[in-house]
């Protein structure tokens, strides 16, 4: 059972001596006094909710020991425990009650986890589960209930880190986080001639470009024609009206030449776009030989100028020769190269 006949001593004591001066300090002052009669009424949490706004007023280490006996009058053993903490932790802190606040922190351990943080940058911002985002020099031990729980460290011009780990109840562990520097490209610019002579340049950090993506691209693809066993190249340029939406022109050279012109529609914009695709062969033989033909597949990007692409695809001939299928499954594969 936790020491509450000392706290509410120290409770009591802390108000008894607590004279704020003037402005917030009064404010508190009332505060503090209100937050008493609601504990007398057994108002825990209205006493709660007043002591937290003369904190708010007025941060004072006598107004955090109210909140810390409060909240174990609430039996929220884990935040009575983090507000003792802050109470250890701050200058104004009495020593005549350092010595009880301890002693009720070391009850309230057997029933709560122990978590010394440590972070890097010093004056990076942590936040502990979904709480809220303090400086980390504030959270440097704090008290979880068993289970899992999730550390999150933040920093201007750092990469965000975060770690999940699980505790056990009256277990001490400690969790280290060195936040990483985001790189930044130092670019020198020559600066103008100054009244003294020329500049010898600007040192100015700004990101590095992206690699872009050319939208005019060659593509060479060979369409298998599997039930006749054939196949048939395709060779020529494509162009993206959009990241999504891509036209084709191509020849094709093969058994019977012809040429070729249809679109792609990509879903999505990373290394892998899946696509539609729909076109219009024509071939020259004894006439010219319209088909359409609608595909489905992928494409992948090696490099901003390289990709690998395969589609399933069918075809259909309009007006085909006698000894010509009417429709047939052609699937391709081939490579997409831009500048």
């Amino acid at each position: 059972m936790i020491r509450c006949a000392a706290l509410l001593v120290l409770l009591t004591a802390g108000l008894a001596r607590a004279q704020p001066g003037q402005g917030d300090k009064d404010d508190a002052k009332a505060l503090m006094q209100s937050g008493v009669r609601l504990l007398e009424a057994k108002d825990y949490r209205g006493a709660l909710s007043v002591f937290k706004d003369a904190y708010a007023r007025f941060p004072s280490a006598k107004i955090l020991l109210n909140i810390g006996t409060t909240l174990v009058l609430l039996d929220r053993k884990v935040d009575a425990a983090n507000a003792y903490q802050r109470y250890l932790d701050s200058p104004d802190t009495d020593p005549a009650k350092a010595k009880d606040v301890k002693a009720a922190l070391a009850d309230l351990d057997k029933v709560v986890g122990r978590l010394e943080i440590t972070v890097t940058p010093p004056d990076s911002e942590l936040q502990v589960n979904d709480g809220e985002w303090v400086p980390a020099a504030s959270v440097r031990l704090v008290r979880l209930p068993g289970g899992p729980f999730t550390i999150r460290a933040r920093k201007d011009k750092f990469q965000q880190e975060a770690k999940s780990a699980s505790i056990t109840i009256g277990e001490k562990a400690a969790v280290v986080i060195a936040l990483v520097a985001l790189p930044e490209d130092k670019v020198v610019v020559d600066g103008p001639t100054g009244p003294t002579g020329p500049d010898l340049g600007i040192g100015v950090t700004k990101p590095a470009a992206p690699e872009g993506r050319s939208k005019l691209a060659g593509i060479a693809l060979a369409h298998l024609d599997v039930p006749r066993g054939g196949a048939a190249a395709l060779v020529g340029i494509s162009y993206d009206i959009s990241r999504a939406l891509q036209v084709q022109g191509a020849a094709i050279i093969g058994p019977t030449y012809g040429a070729y012109a249809g679109a792609r529609f990509a879903f999505t914009d990373g290394k892998l776009r899946p696509f539609l695709a729909a076109g219009m062969p024509v071939f020259i033989s004894n006439g010219a030989r319209v088909g359409v033909r609608g595909a489905g597949g992928g494409e992948l990007e090696i490099t901003p100028h390289f990709s690998l692409i395969a589609e399933l695809g069918a075809e259909m001939m309009l007006n085909p020769e006698d000894d010509i299928l009417e429709a047939a499954f052609i699937p391709a594969i081939g490579v997409s190269g831009r500048l």
